[in-house]
């Protein structure tokens, strides 16, 4: 009789694999597909968070680093997800406000694992270039900024997670494109394009040749991601890098397929959730600059969710 019964849940189990609507069965619970227009992902596993330096569910892998260069310390998280939704974008209110909040506080309203500011929105560079967030395109302005003759570089994240950097970005170039945004960033400039790392820079508002802290948003692989944050010269025993230096930093992971440069100074964030050991609870944090405790309140963040939903 009990084999009888064994028999018959396992019938179930695998007729349930077969006709589940979408996503992947993981044991009694399932790898889902984010919706664009979703506020959040799946709530992030307590027992996920392996340290304060890991998180790993069946969906998505976090380890967190750091390393010193050009007498500067950094940061970095490499990140793989089991969908390319789980690559995300929030904005403090509406692209048309200007609501500003901490990266902490944006990570915990999307349920993050692992979060970095944005762009700013490129406010910068006097509102140019092409935006993009979680399918609505907000801005197509693609003019050269001021007396450069140059247009801002463009990062465009596409629906299978894969990055594309157009340099120089006019009308033709993102036209050529043929694939489907999902999100997109004008700042910049590109670090690494197609694996190999950049050398010339035109400064386009990002202080290209001031040494300041650094962020970037780098792909690896397929749905296999790399951020790296620099620390500055605000910051304890710190130098800052450079444009050139930082590109020459995160090329130096050796498996950078693109990568592209985010804003930076006091806005360069990277938050993660650790153990509070007073309250023993888990908090999301800023982990960069530790002797810094500062930090510029963002208009939108580039986050990394679960899909794992018991």
């Amino acid at each position: 009789m009990k084999t009888v019964r064994w028999i018959a849940v396992a019938l179930m189990l695998a007729l349930i694999a077969v006709l589940a609507p979408s996503g992947a069965l993981v044991g009694e619970a399932e790898i889902v597909k984010i919706p664009l227009n979703a506020k959040t992902g799946a709530a992030p596993l307590a027992a996920g968070y392996v340290s304060d330096t890991e998180y790993e569910d069946p969906s998505i892998h976090v380890t967190i680093g750091s390393g010193r260069m050009f007498n500067t310390n950094y940061m970095f998280a490499r990140v793989k997800l089991a969908d390319a939704s789980q690559l995300r974008t929030a904005m403090e209110g509406n692209f048309r406000s200007s609501g500003e909040a901490s990266v902490a506080s944006l990570a915990k309203r999307a349920k993050a694992v692992l979060a970095i500011n944005g762009d700013f929105f490129n406010e910068g560079g006097e509102r140019l270039g092409y935006v993009v967030r979680q399918g609505t395109e907000y801005r197509k302005n693609l003019k050269p900024y001021k007396n450069t003759g140059h247009y801002f570089d463009v990062l465009l994240i596409d629906d299978q997670g894969d990055f594309t950097i157009l340099r120089d970005c006019d009308e033709k170039k993102l036209s050529a494109f043929q694939g489907t945004v999902v999100n997109s960033f004008t700042f910049g400039p590109a670090l690494v394009v197609d694996g190999e790392v950049q050398t010339e820079f035109v400064d386009m508002n990002n202080g290209v040749n001031v040494a300041a802290r650094r962020m970037c948003i780098a792909q690896t692989g397929p749905l296999e991601y790399l951020c790296v944050v620099s620390e500055g010269p605000n910051d304890a025993d710190k130098k800052g890098l450079t444009v050139p230096q930082f590109a020459e930093l995160v090329g130096s992971f050796g498996d950078v397929k693109n990568a592209y440069n985010l804003d930076g100074g006091t806005s360069a964030t990277l938050v993660f959730q650790i153990m509070n050991k007073k309250s023993g609870k888990l908090e999301y944090k800023k982990l960069n600059a530790p002797s810094n405790p500062k930090t510029r309140s963002v208009r939108d963040i580039l986050y990394f969710a679960s899909a794992y939903e018991p």
